[in-house]
């Protein structure tokens, strides 16, 4: 007689995987990163095991829920022009502070990663994931002659996403999509360039 799979072998229920997110969210609005496991599975309303099955430490279940987070609310376009893309980007990044319960969660990650340095390990972790796959808009970029093949990528992104968290933390009003990205691309010399002495 066949045996019946383990609870491993089976394939996960998108809709408990779905609530563990949401219970996640919820917690890290109330209490910040110093939820357990065990208040996630409560709050999700699923056994323990459901959250342990798909996520071996606490660790793991935050790094799945930030990227998630930065993976459905800022896009990986492709318009068929740097220009295009970056506005793409910039304007999902800032809408990200626009919505108050993202902005929330933000402040909590960032504010505990400057208290904490396995969190400040995680939230690298997540960026430098991301930014792997993101990449791939700078590569097409370089391809079509619209950054030149030794442009400094971090530094690239970093004036962006820098620009928009510090103002989000500070609670800031960000400026207009289209003024971020001239300033990316241009920088703020007069057309022409700047007069060398």
């Amino acid at each position: 007689m066949p045996t019946s799979p383990s609870p491993r072998g089976r394939r996960p229920d998108p809709a408990v995987d779905e609530k563990i997110r949401a219970a996640v969210l919820a917690l890290l609005l109330e209490r910040g990163l110093e939820m357990t496991m065990d208040e996630v599975a409560a709050r999700a309303g699923v056994g323990r095991a459901s959250v342990f099955r798909r996520y071996g430490t606490k660790r793991d279940l935050l790094l799945d829920t930030m990227g998630r987070l930065l993976d459905v609310h800022v896009a990986i376009p492709d318009t068929g022009s740097l220009a295009g893309d970056l506005r793409q980007v910039v304007a999902d990044t800032l809408a990200v502070w626009r919505d108050d319960r993202l902005a929330a969660v933000s402040r909590q990650v960032l504010g505990e990663a400057g208290r904490d340095p396995e969190v400040a390990d995680m939230v690298r972790t997540t960026m430098r994931e991301r930014m792997t796959r993101s990449w791939v808009v700078y590569d097409r970029a370089i391809e079509r002659g619209e950054l030149r093949p030794d442009a400094d990528l971090w530094l690239l992104t970093d004036l962006f996403a820098g620009l928009v968290v510090y103002r989000g933390l500070l609670g800031i009003g960000p400026p207009g999509v289209d003024a971020v990205v001239d300033a990316l691309l241009h920088g703020f010399a007069p057309q022409g360039g700047v007069e060398q002495h």
